[in-house]
């Protein structure tokens, strides 16, 4: 059980998860990757869904909690540190306006929402100020990973 458990996590969840430090999801992405998540677990202990068996009793079974939403949300802040630090062109985009009318409708969910959202800074400024120091990025990433517990490195 315990090489199956490190196969879904090393190899599952990378390819699931990959490109997600840009993606931006709201609520429906969030239901759809915890089921995707439980539907793992599901598969590997072998559950099928007419037994009549309850996602958090799934979770007990396996001996794990919900990790792949934390791990996406965890992910992003990386990204944007980097990028804030490094890449003067891609500032350049993150930074820029858009011109022209804007259409009538909801606005969208905006990636350095999200991100500032989830690093628990107030705005854009913010984020760059904590990503130009290393320490203080550095201390709010390890705060990050000490909410994640020990499986921070996915």
């Amino acid at each position: 059980m315990k090489i199956k458990k490190k196969l879904i996590k090393s190899c599952i969840w990378c390819v699931a998860l990959y490109g997600s430090e840009t993606w931006t999801p709201g609520k429906n992405e969030e239901s759809i990757i915890n089921a995707f998540e439980t539907w793992c677990w599901r598969r590997m202990l072998k559950i099928k869904w007419t037994d009549r068996v309850t996602n958090d009793e799934v979770f007990q079974r396996a001996k794990e909690e919900r990790l792949l939403l934390k791990i996406l949300k965890n992910r992003s802040p990386s990204l944007i540190g980097n990028t804030i630090r490094h890449n003067e062109f891609a500032v350049n985009i993150l930074e820029g306006i858009m011109y022209g009318k804007m259409a009538m409708r909801r606005p969208r969910l905006r990636y350095l929402k999200q991100v500032a959202r989830n690093t628990a800074a107030d705005c854009y400024t913010a984020i760059e100020r904590m990503a130009c120091k290393s320490c203080s990025w550095k201390a709010a990433d390890q705060s990050r990973r000490r909410f994640l517990g020990r499986h921070s490195s996915f």
